[in-house]
């Protein structure tokens, strides 16, 4: 049930709020904020303060009047956000001419209101430790504390409050703390310096423990007997076509220049042939995915065609 003392000041002030409109920025502001005030004040009387309060904070908006104020206060009092009902009160006494028989009701309330609020707010003391760490900076409910207030008791509503400081050098510390009704509570937070960076993370370790698999086996040997099958068949291909040069250039087909060039010819088709049995080997092994036991240094394995003025050949080392 609310007091009938205060239906009847909200009445009163409704009715006398539009006397405080003398300077709005247009009609239109006007008349918006006036209906935004009696919304507030037809919310207040039912008892629904929160959603008075979000009217009163628009018609605010639209135009600052004191009364609009003074109300503003009794909500925020009401759904016990004390810091901002004392804000609004002083606001009230400092920007409504008291002299004005619109206002001048109000005034005592007002200072009454300030007079219980400031025993009803909670204080925080917060300190820092090391002291004075360079480029501090604190937020306290997400809102940031001015430079000049830092190290100073701040009014807090009663409640949970989360406090978060950073330094440069220092990891964020984010503390909690609860307060009371009138509580002037002291807390310290303790900044952490930042340490050297560490080494990386380890493997990753399986579920329920022990230890991690090894990285899957790359397939050097199909690989390499791929790459050399390639080489080996361009190198086939090549001596085959210098063989069939030579052959068109030779004077006979049983002198010792088409002797020569039969020579080539046949190391190409061998050295051709075995590139590609030699890639053709390494992609049956990439498919199958079982390759045969690799030799214990790829580099000792190697085919290579030579060329001799007594004839052609390959060699070969495993």
């Amino acid at each position: 049930m609310i007091p009938r003392r205060i239906v009847s000041s909200l009445v009163l002030v409704a009715m006398l709020w539009s006397h405080g409109l003398a300077h709005a920025q247009s009609p239109a502001d006007v008349a918006l904020a006036r209906e935004l005030f009696r919304d507030g004040a037809k919310l207040a009387q039912e008892g629904r303060w929160a959603e008075a309060r979000e009217r009163y904070m628009r018609s605010l908006a639209l135009r600052r009047a004191p009364l609009t104020l003074y109300s503003l206060g009794v909500a925020n009092r009401e759904i016990g956000r004390f810091v901002d009902a004392l804000e609004s009160f002083r606001a009230f006494l400092v920007e409504a001419d008291l002299q004005n028989a619109a206002n001048k009701p109000y005034e005592q309330p007002a200072r009454d209101a300030i007079a219980a609020l400031e025993l009803r707010v909670g204080r925080l003391d917060i300190h820092i430790a090391p002291a004075a760490p360079p480029a501090l900076s604190m937020r306290v409910d997400g809102a940031e504390v001015p430079q000049a207030a830092l190290g100073l008791p701040r009014i807090v509503d009663p409640g949970e409050h989360t406090i978060v400081v950073r330094a440069q050098g220092y990891r964020e510390a984010t503390t909690r703390a609860k307060v009371g009704e009138g509580e002037q509570k002291a807390i310290t937070v303790t900044l952490v310096p930042l340490g050297p960076k560490g080494p990386g993370p380890g493997p990753l370790k399986p579920p329920g423990g022990g230890t991690p698999p090894l990285p899957p086996e790359q397939p050097i040997v199909p690989i390499f007997l791929l790459a050399g099958g390639a080489v080996a068949l361009a190198s086939g291909l090549t001596v085959g076509l210098i063989g069939v040069q030579k052959a068109s250039d030779a004077p006979v087909q049983d002198g010792p220049e088409a002797a020569q060039a039969r020579r080539f010819a046949l190391a190409g088709d061998i050295v051709g042939s075995a590139g590609v049995l030699a890639a053709g080997a390494g992609l049956a092994m990439l498919l199958l995915g079982k390759p045969p036991d690799p030799p214990t240094d790829p580099s000792e394995v190697s085919v290579r065609p030579f060329v001799s003025p007594t004839g052609l050949g390959l060699v070969g080392r495993f």
